[in-house]
């Protein structure tokens, strides 16, 4: 038999859940994550026949530096590695696959949603180096915040990035992202240490950079 505090532990917990759900409906949240779509890039849920797609795409040194991983010495990219990686996206509830031209390049994500203080971190990735420095990032990253200060109503979205990803914050000042601080010495990449930077934007900024 259950105890009273078992029962009290259990209606609490439904009564969260059904606020969450409340909220999740509130905001326009769903189990089905929406195509978002600009004039070069289409952000779309994941599937499982894109692990084809990832794994043709490798893994860049410099990629992989830029995320804040070692790109000495580099395993080779398995099927394995793509087939995780894209397991792991269709499982998280705000994750994009981003297609340009009918071919898969990465992904978009708002992760540690909050629907109390509506706020959500982004995080994106490119995966093909030709296709850097084209502003792709910057369509992509404009479709997501459309998304979140919109159909979700977030009050606010921020990342972090490595110091030295110059081209990634030049992407995200245009986008209208603004410095907020810096961690000293947060990221060890081989034997140095980086720093990282803190950006962040506000529903009323994007708004105003948007008209």
């Amino acid at each position: 038999m259950r105890t009273k505090r078992q029962f009290a532990a259990a209606a609490q917990s439904l009564v969260l859940n059904c606020l969450v759900a409340a909220r999740m409906s509130f905001f326009g949240m769903n189990q089905d994550i929406p195509e978002l779509s600009g004039l070069r890039v289409l952000l779309r849920p994941f599937h499982h026949s894109d692990v084809a797609g990832r794994f043709a795409l490798g893994r860049s040194p410099e990629i992989v530096r830029s995320f804040g991983g070692n790109p000495d010495g580099l395993p080779a990219y398995e099927e394995s590695d793509a087939r995780s990686w894209v397991e792991r996206n269709i499982e998280h509830p705000l994750c994009w696959a981003v297609e340009v031209g009918g071919r898969l390049l990465g992904e978009a994500r708002l992760d540690g949603l909050d629907l109390h203080d509506r706020r959500a971190r982004l995080a994106t990735g490119l995966y093909d180096d030709s296709q850097l420095g084209k502003g792709l990032g910057r369509e992509m990253i404009k479709l997501v915040l459309s998304h979140a200060f919109g159909a979700i109503g977030l009050h606010r979205v921020d990342l972090r990035v490595l110091a030295f990803n110059e081209r990634a914050i030049r992407c995200y000042r245009s986008c209208g992202f603004v410095e907020e601080g810096r961690e000293r010495e947060s990221a060890l990449i081989g034997d140095v240490w980086y720093d990282d930077i803190i950006m962040g934007i506000l529903a009323n900024e994007y708004r105003a950079s948007a008209n």
